[in-house]
């Protein structure tokens, strides 16, 4: 009987070491770039990175290993194929590819289609919500900026998406004749004395128009930014909390609860 004991405390030992052990590979394919994280089931680790192509994202990944890939992804399905090859070369291991849901980890999708909300938001919103609670404001700076408000009961209660600042600005080149500026400068919201100036002056007042306007009809809100622009707005609102992290560990929750293992 002892023996048995100690032979089945042996293999539960062995499990742990083994969970613990386990790599995740967390991939955020957006519209510009591709972020990659690897994470353990219990947190983020410190290693990732962005890259801008699927050759730069194999050259990021040689030479490491993981037990299980996650995707977020908004792009096309030909880039996610492709991408798949990459990340299951050589290697024995499934790609999950998440989507948003009705409800997860009391998080309730105020969609009423709820898969066509775009998974980055709800990922980020996940994480926000699991970590901090409600009510909360979650902002992705990207390609597009995306706003989402969270109730104190985790009720989604919808958002609003803006173009980006590099975004707004390469549609006035787009859709005009003669306004031609080559890059945003830092944001800067007081008039222009000339056409750059104009159009850098414009692009962050709408952005800080969303901000405030919206803040300001949700006062209780906790106010969390993501995302590669982040940086950018809290330049602008610098009350607004920074957390760099959220689709990443909202992609590692929900890899956690496919795998049965119970989020922290």
């Amino acid at each position: 009987m002892r023996r048995g004991r100690r032979r089945g405390e042996r293999v539960g030992v062995w499990r742990a070491i083994l969970k613990n052990a386990s790599r995740w590979l967390l991939l955020d394919v957006g519209n510009s770039a591709v972020k990659w994280r690897l994470a353990a089931p219990a947190q983020l680790s410190s290693q990732g990175g962005r890259a801008e192509n699927l050759e730069i994202l194999r050259s990021m990944l040689d030479g490491l290993d993981w037990q299980h890939v996650a995707v977020a992804s908004v792009a096309g399905d030909q880039l996610d194929a492709d991408l798949a090859e990459i990340v299951t070369a050589g290697k024995p291991v499934e790609v999950r590819y998440a989507s948003s849901e009705p409800e997860l980890l009391g998080l309730r999708n105020g969609y009423q289609a709820p898969q066509t909300l775009g998974v980055d938001r709800w990922l980020a919103m996940l994480a926000g919500w699991h970590h901090l609670g409600g009510p909360l404001c979650v902002i992705d700076a990207g390609t597009a900026i995306t706003l989402d408000l969270i109730a104190a009961d985790g009720t989604h209660e919808g958002g609003f998406i803006l173009p980006g600042a590099e975004l707004m600005h390469r549609s006035l080149g787009v859709g005009t004749g003669k306004i031609r500026v080559d890059r945003l400068t830092a944001p800067a919201v007081l008039p222009g004395g000339d056409t750059a100036a104009c159009v850098n002056a414009g692009v962050w007042l709408a952005i800080k128009g969303l901000l405030e306007a919206s803040l300001a009809a949700n006062p209780a809100h906790r106010v969390v930014v993501t995302g590669g622009g982040a940086a950018d707005l809290l330049t602008l609102k610098p009350k607004i909390e920074h957390q760099p992290d959220l689709v990443a560990e909202g992609l590692r929750l929900w890899l956690a609860l496919q795998l049965d293992d119970r989020p922290s």
